[in-house]
């Protein structure tokens, strides 16, 4: 009887050491640069091979990675691999993309998400996930007047769902680390000028926002982009004179010819 308890208490450990650590997980976020093609940038690879050939572990790591001073930086989605058991253990997993823009000299401010769909491939115990379209503009979000470096910083959470609860995990930090708000990521980084004073080509621009409307007015054409507070756009126009968009309550990011304006809705 021993003998057998023993024996159980190994394998017990066994599969506690399998399902804590180990190969959980692989990432990494897509980034287009300069209006080219969205690339793949590592996150975190556990080094295993995927049934369906992507384990992204010859991709460019993120991770100090330095764009240089692009005209344009896009977050199109990210990817994961991960294992999930069927059985009685794992039986799900989903991941979450949390980013945020800032001065590379400045404290990091609050994280924005979004989230990769259902599983895009699935093989035993196998899954891959993947989401493009997020289209969040990372220049965007570079608001300070000057010519500055600023720093791109992405996690990942993990859910794995089980038999009677869930266990949530990082990458950094690995299935014994779940998600917290001040948890350090990956960063990449790059520069952007933004010309400071009065716009020349809009030197009788105002805008204003009340009744749940954003509003601009100016002399001439202008390439007018609204983004929300995360990089996400909203509206791209070419206008004259005049930019009205209604929204809700909240801030945004209002872009004419290039430079970058704060507005919060009423």
């Amino acid at each position: 009887m021993k003998k057998i308890f023993t024996l159980l208490f190994i394998v017990s450990m066994s599969l506690s050491t399998a399902f804590a650590g180990g190969n959980w997980a692989s990432t990494a976020v897509s980034v287009s640069k300069d209006g080219g093609a969205a690339y793949l940038y590592l996150l975190n690879s556990e080094g295993w091979a995927k049934p369906d050939g992507n384990n992204y572990s010859g991709n460019t790591a993120l991770n100090a990675y330095d764009f240089g001073t692009p005209t344009s930086l896009v977050l199109d989605g990210g990817a994961a691999t991960a294992w999930a058991d069927a059985g009685d253990y794992y039986d799900g997993t989903s991941f979450v993309v949390y980013y945020r823009v800032y001065l590379s000299t400045a404290t990091p401010g609050a994280w924005a998400q979004f989230a990769l769909p259902d599983p895009t491939y699935s093989s035993g115990n196998d899954r891959r996930f993947d989401k493009t379209g997020a289209n969040i503009d990372i220049m965007a979000l570079a608001t300070a007047g000057g010519l500055n470096s600023y720093t791109l910083e992405v996690v990942m959470s993990k859910s794995q769902h089980y038999t009677g609860g869930s266990w949530l995990s990082m990458v950094p930090g690995g299935q014994s680390v779940g998600y917290n708000s001040l948890t350090s990521g990956y960063k990449a980084t790059f520069v952007k000028s933004i010309a400071t004073g009065v716009d020349q080509q809009n030197s009788t621009l105002k805008i204003t926002s009340d009744h749940g409307k954003i509003n601009a007015s100016f002399e001439g054409k202008a390439k007018v982009d609204l983004f929300s507070v995360s990089g996400q756009l909203i509206r791209s126009s070419s206008i004259v004179n005049q930019f009205t968009q209604s929204v809700k309550a909240g801030a945004y990011l209002l872009r004419i010819n290039g430079k970058i304006h704060k507005v919060l809705a009423q």
